[in-house]
């Protein structure tokens, strides 16, 4: 083994990660010493090369923030992306919007205090009438503080914008397969290698396109992480308080309450189901809010 040397994890796919040595040179592929807990993309990492010409991490530096999601089969988070300061809610009118699945990974950003923007792609398989429909869907969405992007990697479509947005942040992209987020890599970073399939015919649903999660360094500074698509996004692992804090409308209405332990479910004098019955609130967030608490 020769002396540490620091670096960040760019890539992994199972067991196999890709180091960017913090002076840049190659990425190197390496090993993980055991003891260490379960790595994501964007760690920082001390790592030691081999007489192979490869190298082990032999350390993990201090995150910043980690986004997780639980494993489904077994009771640990697994790890989708570190020290990363921004979520792209990547969703698109084909396959199709799931407008509670978008509330679960608004729900897991607050959770672990990381900004969120929702990313509207492919919207140019949209005629005029589908677009103003799918407008009126999400317009509880353009009454938060969220951004919201309409973008089109084929008609060049609001990626200026995205890029402001991108820069200078360590953004992740999440969403389910078929939603185009390698389309979006694919249109910032031309000159990147990156697989982009076709939706799967007959069954509507999107092939992953992504098999490995990647790491890309921005021209414009910063960096975006593409993650493969997911399908499930469980919140079992978060508390009701936690769940409730993801949905930011209820803040206005904190303390107004008649118990102050209201789980604004259905008890009596809930200031959050008055407002639902005002329409101040999105009786469809609040179903989702809901439907998020019922499956702990």
């Amino acid at each position: 083994m020769s002396k540490s040397e620091r670096g960040q994890i760019v890539t992994r796919k199972g067991n196999r990660l890709l180091v960017q040595p913090i002076d840049g040179g190659k990425w190197v592929r390496c090993a993980q010493r055991k003891k260490l807990p379960a790595l994501a993309i964007g760690d920082h990492v001390g790592w030691e090369s081999t007489s192979k010409g490869e190298g082990v991490i032999t350390a993990l530096e201090s995150r910043d923030s980690l986004l997780t999601r639980p494993d489904p089969f077994n009771q640990r988070n697994k790890p989708i992306a570190a020290n990363i300061d921004q979520i792209l809610v990547v969703t698109a009118s084909e396959p199709g919007i799931d407008p509670l699945q978008v509330d679960r990974i608004l729900v897991a950003a607050a959770a672990n205090e990381i900004s969120a923007l929702l990313v509207i792609n492919k919207v140019d398989l949209l005629d005029d009438e589908a677009k103003t429909l799918l407008e009126q869907q999400l317009a509880h969405y353009q009454q938060l503080p969220l951004p919201l992007l309409w973008t089109s990697t084929t008609e060049a479509h609001g990626l200026d914008r995205l890029r402001e947005q991108l820069q200078g942040h360590s953004s992740v992209l999440v969403g389910p397969s078929g939603a185009g987020k390698s389309s979006i890599i694919q249109a910032l970073l031309p000159d990147e290698e990156i697989t982009v399939g076709a939706l799967s015919e007959g069954i509507g649903q999107g092939k992953h396109t992504t098999s490995a999660s990647t790491l890309y360094a921005l021209p414009d500074g910063g960096t975006l992480i593409d993650s493969p698509g997911i399908r499930e996004f469980g919140l079992w692992h978060l508390d009701e308080e936690t769940i409730r804090n993801g949905f930011m409308e209820f803040d206005n209405y904190r303390g107004e309450c008649r118990f102050s332990n209201c789980r604004h479910l259905s008890e009596p004098g809930c200031a959050v189901n008055a407002a639902v019955e005002s329409g101040e609130i999105s009786a469809a967030r609040f179903e989702n809010y809901q439907l998020l608490i019922s499956e702990r």
